[in-house]
Order: C-alpha cells, then sequence, then structure tokens
C-alpha cells in the first residue's frame, strides 16, 4: 500500500507543479509575503469552488496512508501521522508553486488540504480491519471485509452522485432536455448495461448474488436522484441500460448463468465502444497528446473534468478487475486494459471531437496498480475461491479440525481458511491472483 501513496502523492506533485513553468525570483523570503497576502482573500465563486476542490484531492493521500499504517498502533496515533504528512505534502507543494509561473502559493489552500488528508485518514479508519471489528455481526454478508470490490465500489458511488457543478441544480431543465432527446443511442445503453452489471459483479463479490440483485435495484431506484445533484445529467440510455441489469440480475435464470468472463468481456467491449463514439471516422489526422491529464489540467473549471475522472475510474478500474477474477490475474488484466485503451486512443485520432491522449491508459495503469496493492493488503475479494454453498459444519481443504479441550480457549483459523458466507459469488473460473 505505500507504492501506491507514493504514486499518489507523485500524481499530486504533477497537478500542482503543472505546466512546469518555473521562473527565478529575487528572494526565497518571498514566499512568506506572499502566504500573508493569501489570508486576504473574497469568497466569490471561483473561490469557493478551489476550497471544495482542495478539501477533495489529499483525501487520498491520508486515506492510502492510514492503510500502510501498521494495525497496532492506536486510531488517533495513525489518523495524526497521516495529516501530519498531507500537511508537509501540500507546504511542499505551495512553497514550490511560487517559483512555478501562473501559480499563487496560500495558506488558505494548506488549510483545506491538511483538512482533506485528515478526512481521508478517518475514512481509512473506517474502511480497514481494525475500525470495522465493531460490525462482526455483519460477517456473515462480508460486508466488513474491505476489498478491491468494495473500493471500486464507493469509487461508483462516487462517480454517480458527486455533484460536477457546484452551485447549478436546473432538476426539471434536465429533465426536459431528456425528454427532448432526438434519439436514443443503442451504443451507449450498451455501454450503460456493461457498467451497471459490472458494478452488480462488484456487490456480488461482497455480499452474495442474491443480496448483489437487491443492491443494485436500490441503486437503480436512487437513479432519478442525480437530477437534483448539481452536474449530473442522467440520460435516457441511463436508465435503460440500468433497467435491463437489474432485470438480469433479478431474473434467477439469466443470474446464473452470468459469470466473471461474461462481464469482463462485456466490460471490455463497453469500453470500445465508448472510447470510438459516435463511429464516424473521417481522413483527417489529429493531434496527439502526449501529456497526461492536460485535458483535465488545462480546464479552467476543475469540477466537470474531476467527476469525468471518477467516472473513467470507475469504468477502468471495474473492467480490470472483472478481467482478473475471470482467471487473468491483476497483473495480466492492467496489461490488457492498458494497451486496448492505448489502441483506442490511437484510433480517436481519426474521430472529430475526440481528444486522443494518454491520460486514460496511465490511468488504467493506476488503477491496476491499486487494485493489486489491495488485494495483497487485504486479499481478494470474499467470493473469489470459495464455493458457492458451503455448510457450516464442512471443514474446508487444507484445514484441520482443532479441538477444544478445557482450559484451552480453541483458535480461530485464519481468514483463509475461514468458509464463506452461503451464496457468495465466485463467478465462472476461480484461480489465485
Amino acid at each position: 500500500m505505500r507504492r501506491v501513496f507514493y504514486l499518489t502523492c507523485a500524481l499530486i506533485a504533477y497537478g500542482s507543479l503543472y505546466p512546469f513553468h518555473f521562473v527565478a525570483r529575487n528572494s526565497p523570503l518571498g514566499v512568506l509575503s506572499v502566504f500573508a497576502n493569501s489570508l486576504h482573500v473574497r469568497l466569490d465563486r471561483g473561490e469557493i469552488h478551489d476550497l471544495l476542490l482542495n478539501l477533495l484531492i489529499y483525501i487520498p493521500v491520508g486515506f492510502f496512508f492510514v492503510l500502510d499504517e501498521r494495525d497496532h498502533r492506536p486510531a488517533w496515533r495513525r489518523c495524526l501521522h497521516a495529516t501530519l504528512a498531507g500537511a508537509a505534502l501540500s507546504l511542499c507543494m505551495e512553497t514550490a508553486q511560487y517559483w512555478v509561473e501562473s501559480r499563487q502559493p496560500s495558506l488558505i489552500d494548506l488549510l483545506t488540504n491538511t483538512i482533506s488528508a485528515g478526512a481521508g485518514a478517518v475514512l481509512g479508519l473506517l474502511f480497514s480491519h481494525r475500525a470495522r471489528q465493531a460490525f462482526d455481526t455483519l460477517s456473515e454478508t462480508v460486508l466488513g471485509h474491505p476489498s478491491s470490490a468494495l473500493f471500486l465500489g464507493l469509487l461508483w458511488f462516487a462517480a454517480l452522485f458527486t455533484p460536477g457543478d457546484w452551485g447549478r441544480s436546473g432538476a426539471l431543465l434536465h429533465i426536459r432536455a431528456m425528454r427532448a432527446a432526438p434519439h436514443l443511442a443503442p451504443g451507449q445503453a450498451l455501454v450503460c448495461l456493461s457498467q451497471w452489471l459490472g458494478m452488480g459483479a462488484l456487490a456480488a463479490a461482497i455480499m452474495g448474488r442474491k443480496r448483489a440483485a437487491i443492491v443494485l435495484l436500490i441503486a437503480g431506484l436512487a437513479t432519478p436522484i442525480r437530477f437534483l445533484v448539481p452536474g449530473q445529467h442522467p440520460e435516457l440510455h441511463d436508465f435503460i441500460g440500468s433497467a435491463a441489469a437489474i432485470c438480469i440480475w433479478c431474473v434467477p435464470v439469466l443470474r446464473k448463468r452470468l459469470s466473471t468472463a461474461m462481464v469482463a468481456c462485456l466490460l471490455a467491449g463497453g469500453l470500445m465502444i465508448e472510447e470510438l463514439r459516435p463511429w464516424n471516422f473521417s481522413s483527417h489526422v489529429s493531434s496527439f497528446q502526449w501529456i497526461p491529464f492536460l485535458s483535465m489540467l488545462g480546464s479552467p473549471d476543475w469540477f466537470p473534468t474531476l467527476l469525468v475522472l471518477f467516472r473513467k475510474a470507475a469504468f477502468y478500474g471495474t473492467t480490470v478487475w472483472a478481467i482478473a477474477r475471470a482467471g487473468f490475474g491483476v497483473p495480466g488484466a492492467l496489461v490488457f486494459v492498458a494497451l486496448e485503451l492505448g489502441m483506442l486512443e490511437l484510433a480517436q485520432i481519426f474521430i472529430p471531437g475526440r481528444t486522443a491522449e494518454t491520460t486514460d491508459p496511465i490511468l488504467a495503469v493506476v488503477l491496476g496498480v491499486i487494485l493489486l496493492q489491495f488485494d495483497r493488503k487485504f486479499g481478494a475479494d470474499p467470493g473469489v475461491g470459495t464455493a458457492l454453498t458451503e455448510s457450516p459444519g464442512r471443514i474446508p481443504a487444507g484445514t484441520s479440525a482443532t479441538k477444544t479441550t478445557p482450559g484451552i480457549r480453541a483458535t480461530t483459523p485464519p481468514a483463509a481458511a475461514r468458509p464463506a458466507a452461503s451464496g457468495v459469488w465466485t463467478g465462472g473460473r476461480r484461480r489465485r491472483l
């Protein structure tokens, strides 16, 4: 998990020092006066946007730092260390911005980034094993087991319900625009279907097949709430794709035929449809952007681009996860998805209106590394490598029964040897990662 923390710090440094146009200053002490002047701010729409963005961007720093800390340390100390690490990183970045053209150091940014790292540390504590001990009663549903599937589920929640434009809702206008749409795009409906099937597979890996159908139904019923979230614009294909996926998961005959390999193929196909949309190729060749995250960093308003980044990360991460669980492992799935996105990005130079860049393959690699570290830290998903149904009295292969003698407390078998909850979905081929 430490590698993921270092990778997160590197990405933040890349975004903080972009576009790397350094200039000479008269005195290094001038940064102190810039910090002092940054306290005199006027709260307008742009400043509020920056504050909210700074409150979000350092959450992964505290989150992954806490997950890398040793479990035997007190929770408050782990949280304090993560907050101090985020404050130190923010102080270095704000100080370095003094020598970067078009960048302005700010003590307000330092304070909000520190708060963001502390909030990420709290989330990391809630996600870890130690903080979930009070929820042992939920062990039958495997809900208290941190895993890469649970991480991707949280990422999908952020992608679907995070505001993309604070202060602008216009729910009625969005509903009227959806109703006035000229026609339904079948390709986008298929993409949405594959995404919702992937979300159902994630829920099944956490809670089991039957409970996954209920979770997916609740998420589908909550889709109209997105009209009330600023920046979220559900379209007709979102409702059709989600409804079709819910029907597949709720019908037992169709649900039994659904496997990890099938979900992986649908996600990989949906990825190709989405990247080559609207399939209008031209002989004119557009430029290829080799600088990662160039379109995001060059945008004047970060919230819409951040929402797009959440959706891409959830989509790419779920595709890597499904291919890995189909038997190829996380490294093989990472390479496959990165190569697929790389070839699709190269094909986008022949599609007018699309921006061909290296961001998507690099994002897939980052998600793959995160999933690999999650599997190494917490183990694979609860349903991977276990039987669909297992009687309580049955002893898993490779374990021996423990006899209880008076005065000696029975030992609990390790997590890898514990029988899985009944109904947990393994889906298709079951191989170790």
